[in-house]
């Protein structure tokens, strides 16, 4: 059996899932590929049609691999600066609790 437009669709919803960011759907879509692909790896032997969808979901798989992991780049600098302000916030928290009990330093 050709499994060459299942492989192709995989690719097609990967990329949709990448370009909205629906990190959700890409775990989900991640799973079930990785399911598949140890079916396809268990039957055994590959059609040429499904080697040219499995290049094609190759590059979809590998573009938002690394959208993933710029995003937890990205996110991992954002804490980082939080973390970085978490001191200032607590004396500026500790400093509003005295203000509202009237218990001025």
């Amino acid at each position: 059996m050709d499994n060459s437009a299942l492989l192709l669709q995989f690719a097609r919803e990967i990329q949709a899932a990448a370009g909205k960011r629906d990190w959700a759907s890409l775990d989900v879509l991640d799973q079930r590929l990785a399911r598949q692909l140890a079916l396809l790896s268990e039957r055994g032997g590959v059609s040429a049609n499904e080697q040219v969808a499995l290049r094609t979901l190759r590059a979809a798989h590998a573009s938002a691999f690394q959208l993933c992991s710029d995003e937890k780049h990205r996110l991992g600098l954002h804490l980082g600066e939080i973390h970085s302000k978490q001191e200032g916030w607590v004396a500026y928290a500790l400093e509003s609790d005295m203000y509202q009990d009237g218990n001025q330093a």
